[in-house]
């Protein structure tokens, strides 16, 4: 299961005036505040948890591997103790979404991320606040580089953003001859709803090849996404790596092998 960011308006959800701390059901004991991140949870968080740490050094990692800069816009997280109140909050306020352990929202004014504390929730607020850190810098990112990127440094520290499960997925449909790398078609995608797991490993194996080969495929995504930052656009992602190596797709698959050598 893949975690998913959605932009939305909050519809029936608020009213003018309000603010989402009010909605009914969402957790508000206890708030923390550390840097950009903004936590409500039902349940007392300590100042300097681990995980807590690790999150806030999270974004320091995103802004020095992509060579963006920081930036400190808040980040709400709303952190429920249990599944099932987390599952009671979700059937309640976003249906379609019941079956996520967490998801990141994007309104025109405000960064939210809703997860529970369980056995995943380190995983699962690695992989939302990563949205919501490059959200912060780089507003306008292709659906398929962003979930990548979050792919990417949901890996806790030390792996070099090594995500196993996604890169034997892609082996084993590679060796059945039911999957081939195909960066265009992942550029064609508009919905997160439209993403199949196959989507969201090969979006990852993209961002690792670029990110942890060469310093030439690193530059390209970097100076990619400084000016997707500045502009608010930028030529297609494959088109620029065809014109730096024409048999690209080769190489990913060169590279995934090479991750599975012992």
């Amino acid at each position: 299961m893949r975690a998913c960011w959605i932009a939305v308006c909050w519809l029936g959800i608020c009213t003018a005036g309000c603010t989402t701390t009010r909605i009914v059901g969402l957790p508000t004991r206890d708030t923390l505040v550390r840097d950009q991140l903004v936590i409500y949870s039902d349940f007392n968080l300590p100042r300097h948890h681990r995980l807590v740490e690790e999150l806030v050094a999270r974004l320091q990692d995103v802004s020095n591997r992509l060579r963006l800069p920081v930036s400190y816009e808040p980040i709400h997280v709303y952190l429920f103790e249990s599944a099932d109140r987390y599952q009671k909050f979700l059937t309640s306020r976003y249906p379609d979404f019941t079956n996520r352990r967490a998801f990141f929202v994007e309104t025109d004014t405000r960064l939210t991320v809703f997860a529970y504390w369980g056995d995943r929730v380190a995983e699962d607020l690695r992989h939302e606040l990563t949205h919501g850190y490059l959200h912060t810098m780089v507003p306008h990112l292709p659906l398929w580089v962003d979930e990548g990127l979050a792919e990417f440094f949901e890996v806790p520290r030390g792996r070099n953003g090594l995500n196993r499960p996604h890169r034997d997925l892609l082996l084993e449909e590679n060796s059945h001859g039911t999957w081939h790398p195909n960066m265009v078609q992942l550029e064609q995608l508009s919905s997160a709803g439209d993403m199949t797991q196959l989507d969201y490993a090969e979006s990852w194996a993209w961002m690792h090849f670029m990110l942890e080969t060469t310093p030439a495929r690193r530059d390209l995504l970097q100076n990619h996404l400084a000016r997707l930052r500045m502009t608010g656009k930028a030529p297609p992602l494959s088109s620029e790596l065809q014109r730096l190596e024409p048999r690209v797709e080769q190489r990913l698959l060169e590279h995934l092998n090479h991750l599975a050598r012992p």
